[in-house]
């Protein structure tokens, strides 16, 4: 563990710090998730901005009882039958995405995002003509959690993009009936859309490029993948009073950075090579750890699985050598920027 003055936090690397610190809410607050910088910044704004800085404190950044109650509303969207019901409809996604692709196309922009996309308005139960919004809903706040010092015109675009999205969700039925707030329903739904469009974007992306036609583990495949190239390589906690962990004595009130994609790459725990074979236990951190254990792992490997099978259906190949692949510059959000790739024709 060292302080990274980037991000002013210490940075945890090690496996068994990073389970130690997620199974502990109660040492390590999740308040601060976005960061440190977000948190300075909405200290210093007037109440109704700092009620939009806000929505980024929802699921992922409560704890305790409040996180217990916002996760049982939302629990009901991710049920293993609501999961299953879905298969269905998520490959016939997959499948008319591919279909309607030219000869050669973008793997992420052109089909990971709006694959993720659709699937996501399905769970929120958003019209299909609406889906094109979110794009603009999740990419003010990737700039804001981004790890850069964080921007007047940053800002002004996660206002805007939270404004309207507030408006826009405060008409959908999304996650009422509960006991949330309103504050916290939409919340609710900015942490939904933002972790099920960009994660899985990343996590297909990346899949896509480890993915060959002699594989047929495909759930370890997805499983690999998200250690590997870990899709959301991180979050932030805060101490809530001194503690020592990983040998270092931390003080109340600062902030940590829980580095899931070291803790993945342990060589204490886990081999550096790709290997779908790989035993469950004990489990990678890629879709964390304890209370806040990611709430869509199952859609998710669903989502990778059914994307996979279709993939290899129709025999897709990357375009560009791997060496060649740009990737975006986020602190959080770790996938390919963009990836040429031929969709292929499905067989039969």
């Amino acid at each position: 563990m060292e302080f990274d003055p980037r991000i002013n936090a210490q940075r945890v690397t090690a496996y068994a710090d990073l389970r130690a610190v997620l199974a502990d809410p109660v040492t390590f607050s999740s308040r601060n998730m976005a960061g440190p910088q977000v948190a300075a910044v909405a200290a210093l704004m007037p109440p109704e901005q700092r009620r939009l800085l806000e929505l980024m404190s929802s699921l992922n950044a409560a704890d305790g009882p409040r996180h217990a109650r916002i996760r049982a509303a939302a629990n009901q969207k991710f049920t293993p039958t609501a999961v299953r019901q879905m298969a269905d409809s998520i490959r016939e996604r997959a499948r008319t995405l591919l279909d309607e692709l030219p000869e050669e196309a973008d793997f992420v922009g052109e089909f990971a995002a709006p694959f993720a996309l659709g699937v996501v308005g399905d769970v929120l139960g958003v019209p299909e003509a609406d889906f094109p919004l979110f794009r603009e809903f999740v990419a003010p706040v990737l700039e804001l959690t981004s790890g850069e010092e964080v921007s007047e015109r940053a800002l002004g675009s996660y206002f805007a993009g939270t404004n309207e999205f507030c408006a826009y969700f405060a008409r959908s039925n999304a996650f009422r009936g509960g006991q949330l707030s309103e504050q916290e329903r939409l919340s609710l739904c900015l942490a939904v859309v933002v972790a099920g469009t960009d994660s899985t974007t990343n996590m297909l992306a990346s899949m896509f490029l480890r993915l060959n036609d002699t594989e047929r583990r495909l759930g370890g495949v997805v499983e690999e993948v998200v250690r590997l190239d870990t899709p959301f390589a991180g979050f932030f906690r805060t101490a809530t009073c001194p503690v020592t962990t990983g040998g270092v004595r931390i003080e109340e009130g600062e902030h940590l950075f829980l580095d899931y994609a070291a803790g993945n790459r342990d060589p204490k725990v886990f081999s550096e090579d790709f290997d779908p074979g790989r035993p469950s236990v004990p489990g990678h951190l890629g879709f964390g750890h304890g209370p806040h254990y990611c709430l869509g792992a199952q859609l998710a490997r669903l989502e990778g699985r059914i994307v996979a099978e279709e993939l290899l259906d129709r025999s897709s190949e990357v375009a560009e050598q791997p060496g060649d692949v740009r990737y975006r510059r986020h602190l959080i959000s770790h996938g390919p920027a963009e990836l040429r790739f031929r969709p292929g024709q499905r067989r039969g």
